[in-house]
């Protein structure tokens, strides 16, 4: 068996990793999803073999969760993992308990979903699983691929690189550390649904049309998304007309491997939260303000200082010693304090998702949703693929308030949108 992991049968959460068991609960499950859609149905059989195939290749997938007395730990399985047909809601709740794998490969009609415990990875090892898994899918079905480009081909070793902890590789205390010590933002409330109910809605448009309009107001796509966000919940807020008003906050998600050269299949990834003020501004001055503010934060040194600070709170020497449970109620307390209280909403954006040409006749279309959140009921995220770009809200109460108004602006610059809905 390929294992350049273990030598042993356990080891470390990452250093971002470790904040996500203590801080679930029912509610708040740390789950999200990227999903391959393909022009035919899933052979189930064939996706079953694909995934005990690629199984070795991502060590660091092939886990379960267990409480030490000072921190949480991962041990491997040996077992081999087994696709189920989806039948909930998606991203519900993962079981945590027993020895079971904490990630699941779905499937239904044309889809096949990876569902993961964020613990695992972040979007990009996500997307990397999913691509590998997809491609050897492919290949079973009777697919010809020439050049693999990116994928990674599922019957290559693993390195050692790919399930490092690149937090603790990168980290420079010398270099400072950053504040977390930021206003609470803007928030839409509404009535909840039901525990385990996840309402998708989903906004495909041409990537060239995306394209052309966020640059015509001197935008990337990421910043122009980000725009129409904040536009819209700054709407919503002077529209609810309450006496004490709070900035509009969008947290952008940093891939820090593209700044610190890294190709951990774990966690290393960074954000920031943007900040327009509650007052009454046009579109244009909020896209130049998001552009300059994205171009503050997507720098090496805010992003070591992110580092730096991340690994500090772990290295504390009480912290270090104190059980696990108390580990627990701190990590609990300081979520609250720093954690979604101080975003309007998230918007995480996976970028274009290149497969080999050899493909093209097999896949439709990639997609990407995130769970429910813990403090607030709506997440953004965008994926792009073969000149289609998807949109999509993922929002835990009933009324589609944010969502219905972003797309609304969409169309208004311009931008073919076609809707789908997993909810009336």
């Amino acid at each position: 068996m390929k294992n350049a992991m273990f030598d042993k049968e356990w080891f470390r959460l990452d250093n971002a990793a470790k904040i996500y068991p203590a801080a679930r609960n029912t509610r708040w499950n740390n789950v999200f999803r990227m999903s391959c859609v393909l022009k035919e149905e899933v052979k189930p059989d064939i996706l079953q073999q694909a995934l005990e195939d690629v199984i070795d290749r991502f060590p660091s997938f092939r886990v379960t969760l267990k409480k030490g007395f000072f921190w949480y730990y991962f041990q491997f399985v040996t077992a081999k993992p087994k696709i189920q047909e989806e039948k909930n809601y998606p991203c519900t709740m993962m079981r945590l308990k027993g020895n079971g794998y904490i990630f699941r490969v779905l499937y239904f009609s044309h889809r096949i979903s990876l569902e993961v415990f964020h613990s695992i990875t972040d979007g990009t090892g996500n997307i990397t699983f999913l691509k590998t898994l997809v491609a050897r899918y492919c290949e079973l079905c009777g697919a010809h691929i020439a050049d693999y480009g990116d994928v990674l081909h599922y019957d290559d070793d693993p390195t050692l690189e790919e399930v490092e902890d690149s937090f603790k590789r990168y980290v420079d205390k010398s270099k400072g550390t950053i504040s977390r010590t930021e206003p609470t933002a803007y928030q839409i409330k509404g009535q909840k649904e039901k525990r385990g109910v996840l309402d998708i809605t989903q906004g495909s448009m041409p990537f060239e049309q995306l394209h052309k309009v966020a640059k015509s107001y001197g935008c990337t796509i990421n910043t122009y998304l980000a725009s129409v966000a904040a536009y819209v919940l700054l709407r919503r807020q002077l529209y609810e007309n309450k006496s004490k008003k709070k900035p509009v906050k969008i947290q952008i998600p940093i891939n820090l491997r593209k700044i610190f050269p890294s190709v951990t299949m774990r966690n290393f990834a960074g954000f920031f939260n943007t900040s327009i003020p509650p007052e009454e501004q046009t579109f244009e001055e909020i896209c130049k303000s998001m552009t300059s503010q994205i171009k503050d934060y997507v720098t090496p040194d805010y992003c070591q200082k992110f580092i730096n600070s991340n690994v500090s709170i772990e290295q504390v020497p009480l912290i270090r010693v104190a059980p696990r449970f108390l580990k627990t109620f701190f990590m609990n307390m300081s979520f609250y304090a720093v954690g979604e209280k101080l975003m309007s909403v998230c918007l995480s954006n996976v970028g274009n998702v290149v497969m080999p040409p050899e493909l093209n006749e097999y896949i439709d279309r990639f997609e990407f949703i995130i769970g429910p959140q813990k403090y607030i009921d709506h997440a953004m995220t965008a994926i792009t693929y073969n000149g289609t770009s998807l949109v999509t809200f993922s929002r835990t109460i009933k009324n589609p308030i944010l969502e219905r108004d972003f797309f609304k602006v969409l169309v208004e610059h311009g931008i073919d949108v076609t809707i789908n809905t997993n909810r009336r």
